[in-house]
């Protein structure tokens, strides 16, 4: 499109691929590296949901154009005409399904919804990556990646241990060091050992398919 959305406009569905969490299947004829891999929204944890309003100038709510987003964006219009799109910038990436928007590149007013009163958290977050991407200072969402980058390597190390029979401790040890886990391990604080204890689980949710959101 001519804001650089790259667009994908599905004629029909495809249920061999939904049935793998796409929308369709891969160009096989085009290098695994350049391919475009669409991961079907069902398919992924956490999607940013959107209703998308004309702008009214009577109103206090921010207008957003999709080319406010900077980043790398893939727009697919399913079958039933809703917009699912995703966006990607140094390695962070947000999925969007919006609904009510005739054109896409046209602004619009959101309006997000949440739900599951037990996941706000993670929505919020998720809302707190896409808001980063209409940053124009790039070093914003360079430290929001390195950090989430340094999570995922320690909980795949912890994954790694847990699947070897170690103990927590022996995983914050090869995480943290000795010194660090011998102050701190017996001490009053239960930080280390709850900080491990979540690393581990994040590590068996990727294993679980979790591994799902970093790929789409």
């Amino acid at each position: 499109m001519k804001d650089g959305t790259r667009l994908l406009r599905l004629r029909q569905r495809f249920p061999r691929a939904e049935k793998w969490g796409l929308f369709a299947f891969a160009d096989p004829r085009r290098c695994a590296l350049d391919a475009t891999v669409v991961w079907h929204a069902k398919a992924l944890k956490r999607v940013v949901r959107l209703s998308a309003r004309m702008p009214n100038e009577d109103s206090s709510t921010m207008t957003r154009a999709l080319a406010d987003f900077n980043g790398e964006r893939l727009a697919v219009i399913d079958t039933e005409g809703v917009q699912h799109v995703s966006i990607k910038n140094l390695g962070v990436r947000v999925n969007v399904e919006i609904k009510g928007l005739s054109v896409l590149t046209a602004p619009f007013a959101a309006i997000f919804e949440l739900h599951d009163l037990d996941d706000l958290s993670g929505q919020a977050e998720v809302l707190k990556r896409l808001h980063r991407f209409t940053d124009t200072d790039v070093t914003t969402l360079q430290r929001s990646t390195l950090s989430g980058d340094e999570r995922l390597r320690q909980a795949l190390i912890a994954l790694d241990g847990s699947l070897n029979g170690k103990t927590y401790r022996q995983i914050a040890i090869t995480l943290f060091g000795d010194k660090k886990v011998a102050e701190e391990w017996l001490g009053p604080s239960q930080f280390l050992k709850d900080r491990t204890r979540r690393l581990v689980a994040k590590g068996t949710e990727l294993m679980k398919g979790g591994y799902r959101d970093l790929l789409s």
